[in-house]
């Protein structure tokens, strides 16, 4: 379903299984990512667990897909938009605690920003092709200080991904700042996983990440 998002691009959704109060799991796509279809993808893997809400990056990329520009600000403001407006919609079937931010290559670096900066909402990560690279600045104090907020994040990556050797290091700043994380370097895959293969690569992680309130 479609949902408009004031100011911003429409943001595509699909709705849990069950009518009572579930978490958003927001996929953020990749550069060229088409939100539609990657909803589409999304939704057989985490629909069992929550409202799988999918926003557009403000810019057209070549080939009819959109991106996000690296631009973390500007992704942020459509993501608290889209939040907005799908409990304005909703009103008391959305959670308002346990939301899970899920973000793929240049989404993947918008999650980690994202998620670095508003860990109070965003509080569970699942990261696809993380990059220590993603995270500089003063980006180690905030890990430390929002330690108490971030509940669990999940880094997967393909063995055959370029990044790998990057996640792993982010691995190792999250667990540096007392972060419960897991990192699966994924064998046999590369940079993307393919779409029937995501329920077996991805609902396990999801599973551990709202394991916990």
């Amino acid at each position: 379903m479609a949902l408009e998002v004031p100011g911003f691009s429409n943001a595509y959704y699909y709705k849990p299984r069950t009518k009572a109060s579930r978490p958003i799991l927001m996929y953020v796509h990749g550069r060229g990512g088409n939100a539609l279809e990657d909803c589409r993808k999304w939704a057989r893997v985490a629909r069992i667990f929550g409202w799988v809400v999918c926003p557009q990056g403000p810019a057209a990329a070549e080939g009819g897909g959109r991106t996000w520009n690296n631009d973390a600000e500007t992704a942020r403001r459509i993501i608290d938009a889209t939040v907005a407006a799908l409990k304005d919609r909703y009103k008391h079937r959305v959670r308002t605690r346990g939301d899970v931010l899920i973000g793929f290559s240049e989404g993947a670096f918008i999650a980690q920003q994202v998620g670095l900066r508003d860990a109070s909402h965003w509080n569970r990560w699942l990261i696809l092709a993380a990059n220590d690279k993603y995270w500089w600045g003063d980006a180690a104090h905030l890990l430390e200080e929002n330690r108490a907020h971030i509940r669990r994040v999940y880094l997967f990556t393909g063995e055959n991904d370029q990044v790998a050797e990057n996640t792993k290091r982010a691995g190792e700043m999250l667990k540096g700042a007392r972060i419960r994380v897991r990192v699966k370097i994924a064998p046999g895959i590369g940079h993307e996983v393919p779409s029937d293969r995501m329920i077996t690569n991805y609902r396990r992680p999801l599973r551990w990440l709202v394991a916990s309130q």
